[in-house]
């Protein structure tokens, strides 16, 4: 008999759900009709969004989009790494400020080159940050160079910001034309079958639609996984304080002059940070704060004031109120959650869109046949858990470990947030001296990652990255390093061959402005 899938509906629309809406038509070769049901009446959450450099070769190559082709579709932008802003403890009235690049710290003799730095460091043999000593790309980025030329060469890995509100409307457009169905239309309620699964939602105009599987896409209502199935969200707050955010669009300002950053910035606030993301035309931002620290008239008036605006002249504000945490399990019987629904970290290392497109990838990895065979759903949920808790593991280490302590907001958190063993154990790591993440050494084996082993983003320099630049070095040089001339006398080389390639690009690559007039302009 046979029992493949043959009906989805994905209920909701916005970025999950027409991100899922048009993988899953790509990779079940239009042999399962797709019906994907959207409400009017409710808003969509996102301005500006930032992601991750995996978005290209994991979700618009699979889907045959070439990269320029969205991004004159949805307003992209490039982004080479997180500026952090006064994060650290700083002198009165000062800035400080450290990056996350996106790029591969080279390996020297089976070590990488932070591990280096960090011996240069701790005898006094540098003062240069970990930042600018082992990335070529932040001299790039702090004069506004493109992470690309005109032709297309790469200079430095980087990922994007878009439009979310136009990246929904691109993918919806091209998977309607693909043969996805699209109803507006509002469901009334869910109704369950026997075994306990989902057999169809019943909606306003178009009644009862049934399917084999469905995508929950709703957002943080959870019309399906929480609501219908039941299935209980596991509340995170107490390993981040932030759940809450007011956010706008702000006009670009004189970008011919002034240039557009290459970069997301995370600027720290008293109860939070605020994120600001560059596009052509526009600027998309908003303060990600914590509501026990601080009330919401408190945190818009900073957040305005940041800007140099006043309430009554401001552009549209958007309040949001956001869960952190995830499901205990995403996929429940014929259910999968994807997106909102299914899990949410505060963006401060865009991982929003990076959730999506990896859930989306693991279901089309363990996809099912209509008996919903428990080892791939097992298998699935494993998957998500692993890549959501690694996530606010890293998310959180930026709290643990800034010098920050002006405000009870900042005090609570290196103080206060429940710590999880793997956290605890990475940070011992790194204090004595040891490899923290997984050592890609090259674009390659960071790609094929994602296909290898369910894999984060995280590169072998974001924690080296992160916690030097808050200020927290290891307190032990890696021992090996102590023993090999030869690697210290290669580590040097590859320190000076970091300025070298550098200073070439400076030479070579246009502004981001430049490059992304070009793209827009054609």
């Amino acid at each position: 008999m046979d029992e493949k899938i043959r009906s989805i509906v994905i209920v909701g629309g916005g970025t999950a759900g027409w991100m899922a809406a048009s993988y899953l038509w790509k990779a079940l070769a239009g042999s399962v009709k797709i019906t994907l049901v959207e409400a009017r009446s409710i808003p969509k959450i996102g301005v500006g969004e930032a992601t991750v450099p995996n978005l290209q070769p994991v979700f618009f190559d699979f889907l045959g989009i070439p990269e320029e082709e969205w991004m004159r579709k949805c307003n992209g932008s490039f982004k080479g790494a997180v500026k952090f802003v006064n994060w650290r403890k700083t002198p009165q009235g000062g800035k400080s400020h450290f990056y996350h690049p996106f790029g591969i710290v080279p390996n020297c003799d089976g070590a990488p080159l932070t591990h280096y730095w960090v011996k240069n460091h701790l005898e006094g043999r540098t003062t240069e940050p970990v930042d600018y000593s082992c990335f070529k790309e932040l001299p790039l980025l702090d004069r506004n160079l493109a992470p690309r030329g005109a032709s297309g060469d790469r200079a430095y890995r980087y990922a994007w910001h878009f439009d979310a509100h136009l990246v929904a409307e691109y993918l919806r457009e091209l998977a309607v034309g693909w043969g996805v169905n699209h109803i507006f239309d509002d469901i009334d309620h869910v109704i369950r079958s026997d075994d306990g699964g989902i057999a169809a939602v019943s909606t306003r105009a178009s009644g009862r639609l049934e399917a084999d599987l469905f995508i929950d896409c709703s957002g943080f209502r959870g019309l399906l996984i929480n609501k219908a199935l039941a299935e209980p969200f596991v509340d995170m707050s107490d390993h981040l304080f932030c759940d809450s955010a007011v956010a706008m669009a702000l006009g670009g300002g004189d970008q011919s002059r002034d240039g557009i950053e290459p970069y997301t910035s995370s600027i720290a606030m008293r109860h939070g940070w605020t994120w600001k993301i560059p596009m052509m035309g526009k600027i998309g931002t908003g303060y990600v704060y914590a509501s026990r620290f601080t009330s919401q008239d408190e945190a818009t008036g900073d957040f305005l004031k940041l800007w140099g605006l006043k309430e009554k002249t401001a552009p549209a504000l958007n309040h949001i109120r956001f869960r952190v945490g995830r499901n205990r399990r995403a996929w429940v019987k014929n259910c999968v959650s994807i997106g909102l629904s299914s899990c949410f970290l505060e963006p401060l290392e865009s991982t929003g869109i990076y959730f999506i497109y990896a859930a989306i990838h693991q279901l089309v990895k363990h996809f099912p046949d209509r008996n919903f065979n428990p080892v791939l759903i097992d298998a699935f949920n494993r998957n998500i858990e692993t890549m959501f808790d690694d996530s606010r593991d890293f998310i959180q280490a930026h709290f643990l470990s800034t010098e920050r302590d002006d405000t009870t907001f900042w005090r609570a958190n290196k103080h206060e947030l429940k710590q999880s063993d793997n956290i605890k154990h990475k940070l011992a790591m790194y204090d004595a001296g040891l490899p923290v993440n997984m050592p890609h050494t090259d674009e390659d084996t960071y790609y094929n990652a994602f296909e290898v082993e369910f894999d984060n983003y995280w590169t072998n320099g974001s924690y080296y990255a992160i916690l030097a630049g808050m200020g927290r070095i290891p307190k032990h040089v890696l021992p090996r390093l102590r023993h090999r001339e030869d690697s210290l006398q290669k580590a040097e080389a590859l320190f000076a061959n970091v300025t070298k390639r550098t200073n070439e690009l400076v030479t070579k690559l246009p502004s981001n402005y430049e490059l992304l007039k070009s793209i827009h302009r054609r």
